[in-house]
């Protein structure tokens, strides 16, 4: 049996955008009815600290050594148990913003990013880390974007729903680019 979920931080314009079909399914009976209210989707975010990137160029770390600057700002989640095979699929969406800057010599950068599963509050239970493009057009200096990454596999067993986990996302940093941040 599967039942569909999902949070309340969405934004109905930027559901249509992202997941084009299948929001909440039909709940036919009381039973599933009860089960949509009492299983909530993991917590989702950006990592403090990770959710802004600054790359420069070389060793440099002035203004006119800037090849690129982003942000992500909002991250959303909608959640699908499969009760039977015990799994919560997670589907996250998030935006941001990237500016292009005097050192930069691509129209086209690609950054790091990761997607960490953790128990609440505590130890990383899965880490992944992907690329993803950015494109200036023309002569935009500046470009928005929107990524989704579908059906994340989270555990569920009794007793142990999408409460007990967190979902983050941000950019993987080097430990320079973290010190930047912290600054």
């Amino acid at each position: 049996m599967r039942v569909n979920f999902e949070t309340s931080l969405w934004v109905k314009p930027l559901i249509a955008g992202i997941f084009a079909v299948g929001l909440l399914s039909a709940c036919t009976s009381s039973e599933q009815v009860e089960l949509e209210q009492a299983l909530p989707c993991p917590s989702v975010g950006a990592l403090s600290g990770t959710e802004t990137l600054t790359l420069f160029s070389g060793n440099g770390t002035d203004v006119t050594d800037i090849v690129l600057t982003a942000e992500i700002e909002r991250v959303i989640n909608r959640c699908e148990y499969d009760i039977d095979d015990g799994i919560i699929f997670v589907d996250l969406a998030f935006r941001g913003k990237a500016e292009i800057g005097p050192a930069a010599t691509s129209r086209e950068i690609t950054v790091p990013l990761f997607i960490a599963l953790t128990e609440l509050d505590a130890r990383v239970l899965r880490k992944d880390v992907f690329p993803m493009t950015l494109a200036f057009e023309g002569n935009q200096r500046q470009t928005s974007f929107i990524h989704t990454i579908e059906e994340t596999k989270v555990p569920y067993v009794a007793r142990i729903d999408g409460s007990a986990y967190e979902i983050l996302v941000g950019f993987q940093l080097t430990p320079e680019q973290r010190a930047f941040n912290r600054r």
